[in-house]
C-alpha cells in the first residue's frame, strides 16, 4: 500500500476561475445587460435617493475605471439593469454612488452581448470581494483563484477591514494565489495526467454553488435566510471536491492545505481578518474532514454505532468552531477534542485493535514524533513545493506507524491509516 506520491512541481489554473454568475441569453445583442441590486448587507428595502449605477472595468494595475454611458438610477427598491459592450470591455465591475458612499460588485464571469447576467447584491462585502479581486488581476493571478474562494473567506465581518486599507485586500489576494498553488501541486502529484480534468469539474461545481448562493441573496428578505444561503454554500464548497471523482480523503486533504497556506499567508493581517480567516477555513476543513472520516470508517468496516459516533463528533466539532470566534488555541482545542472522540469510538469497537489504535495515535502525538515535525514544519510555510514536501513526510509517517502495528487487508489498512491521517492532520 502506497497512499504518497512524489509531489513535483505544475502550473494548474482555473480557467473557469471567475465563472458564477447566472447567465441567460439576450435579445440585445449589441450589448451585455447585468442586473443585480443594491443593498446595505441587511435587506434595507429602500436605497438612497439619487443612487447612480454604472458600469466599470478593472484595469491590468487593478485600477476601476468607469465606462461612459452606461450610468443608470437604481430603483428605490436597489434594483437596476445596464448595459456594456462586451466586446470593448471585461472584468466588468458595477459601481453604486450615493453622496455619501460608492460600493461595488463584480461579473464574475467573461461578459458576451447578447447574454444576461444577474450579480449578488451589491453592499459592503462585495465591495471588499471586488478589491481583493482587483488585486488578484493587477498581480496576474486572477486565473488561479475560483470566485467562490473569494467569498467563502471574505465575509461581512471582515469587510469593513478589507475595504479600510488596500494593503489587507493585497494580503488577501496573495494568501489565495499561495493556496491555489498548492491546490495545483497537489492535483499534479495526485491524479497526473486526469488533475486538469478533475479541476475543471471541481471548478464546474463551484461555478454552480456560487451562481446558487448569488440567486439566494438576491431574494433573501431577512438574515436567516442569508445565513441559510451561505451555510448551503459551505457544504457545496466542499461537496465540489467531494463529488469529482476522488477519494473523501484527497478531497479532505486539499482543503486543510488550502485553509492552511491561506492561514499562513495572513499571518500580518488585521486582527479582524485573522479571526475570520482562522473561523471560516475551519469550517470548511472540518465540514470535509468529517464527511471523510465517515467514509473511511465505514470503508475499515466499523460499526454502525462507531459511525454514529463520528458522526456526532463532527457537529460537535463545527459547534465548538462557531463558538471560537475565530480564536486559534481553542479551535485547535476543538480538532483535539474531534480526535479523541473519533480514536476511542475506534477503541471501543471490535474491528479495530484497540492496543494497536492507542499505539498508533501516541507515536504520532509523542514529544518528537511525526505530529510535533509536521506543526513546526509548517507553522508558517506558504512555498508550495515546501508544503507538499512537509505534507508528504507526515502522511508517510502515519502509514508506516499503521502497517507497523495494525493486520488486515490492504483496503483496511489503507482506511485506517487515511482514518488517522485525517484524525490528526487539522488537530
Amino acid at each position: 500500500m502506497n497512499i504518497t506520491r512524489k509531489f513535483k512541481t505544475t502550473t494548474l489554473v482555473l480557467g473557469l476561475a471567475f465563472l458564477g454568475f447566472s447567465c441567460s441569453d439576450s435579445n440585445n445583442s449589441g450589448s451585455a445587460a447585468i442586473s443585480g441590486q443594491v443593498d446595505d448587507g441587511n435587506q434595507k428595502s429602500v436605497v438612497a435617493d439619487g443612487t447612480v449605477v454604472s458600469a466599470a472595468q478593472i484595469t491590468s494595475n487593478g485600477s476601476v475605471q468607469t465606462i461612459s454611458g452606461t450610468e443608470v438610477d437604481a430603483e428605490a427598491s436597489g434594483r437596476f439593469d445596464i448595459a456594456v459592450d462586451a466586446e470593448a470591455y471585461q472584468n466588468i465591475v458595477v459601481q453604486a454612488k450615493s453622496e455619501t458612499e460608492t460600493t461595488m460588485g463584480y461579473v464574475g464571469t467573461r461578459v458576451e452581448n447578447g447574454s444576461s447576467y444577474t450579480i449578488k447584491p451589491i453592499n459592503f462585502e462585495s465591495t471588499a470581494e471586488t478589491k481583493v479581486y482587483s488585486e488578484l488581476v493587477a498581480s496576474g493571478n486572477a486565473d488561479m483563484v475560483n470566485k467562490a474562494e473569494i467569498e467563502a473567506v471574505v465575509t461581512s465581518t471582515s469587510a469593513a477591514a478589507v475595504n479600510s486599507s488596500s494593503s489587507e485586500s493585497a494580503r488577501i489576494a496573495t494568501a489565495l494565489s499561495n493556496s491555489a498553488r498548492v491546490r495545483a501541486e497537489y492535483f499534479e502529484s495526485e491524479f497526473g495526467s486526469e488533475a486538469d480534468a478533475k479541476m475543471e469539474t471541481v471548478v464546474n461545481a463551484m461555478v454552480d454553488a456560487q451562481t446558487r448562493l448569488e440567486a439566494q441573496l438576491n431574494t433573501a428578505t431577512s438574515v436567516e435566510a442569508r445565513q441559510q444561503a451561505y451555510a448551503t454554500f459551505r457544504t457545496s464548497f466542499t461537496n465540489a471536491y467531494l463529488n469529482a471523482e476522488m477519494e473523501a480523503s484527497a478531497a479532505a486533504k486539499i482543503i486543510e492545505m488550502w485553509g492552511r497556506v491561506f492561514v499562513n499567508s495572513t499571518s500580518n493581517a488585521s486582527a479582524t481578518i485573522k479571526s475570520e480567516a482562522n473561523t471560516q477555513v475551519s469550517l470548511l476543513t472540518a465540514t470535509v474532514i468529517d464527511a471523510a472520516v465517515q467514509v473511511e470508517m465505514e470503508a475499515a468496516g466499523a460499526s454502525q454505532s462507531s459511525v454514529d459516533a463520528a458522526v456526532q463528533a463532527g457537529v460537535t466539532l463545527k459547534s465548538e468552531i462557531n463558538a471560537a470566534a475565530g480564536t486559534m488555541s481553542e479551535i485547535r482545542a476543538a480538532f483535539e477534542a474531534y480526535n479523541e472522540e473519533v480514536k476511542t469510538a475506534m477503541e471501543n469497537d471490535s474491528n479495530f485493535s484497540a492496543t494497536a489504535v492507542i499505539t498508533v495515535d501516541s507515536e504520532i502525538n509523542s514529544t518528537a514524533g511525526p505530529k510535533s515535525t509536521f506543526n513546526s514544519s509548517i507553522a508558517s510555510t506558504v512555498s508550495a513545493e515546501l508544503v507538499m514536501d512537509v505534507y508528504s513526510s507526515f502522511f508517510s509517517s502515519i502509514e508506516s506507524s499503521v502497517e507497523s502495528n495494525f493486520s488486515g487487508s490492504d483496503a483496511k489498512l489503507k482506511a485506517v491509516t487515511e482514518l488517522m491521517i485525517l484524525i490528526n492532520t487539522a488537530s
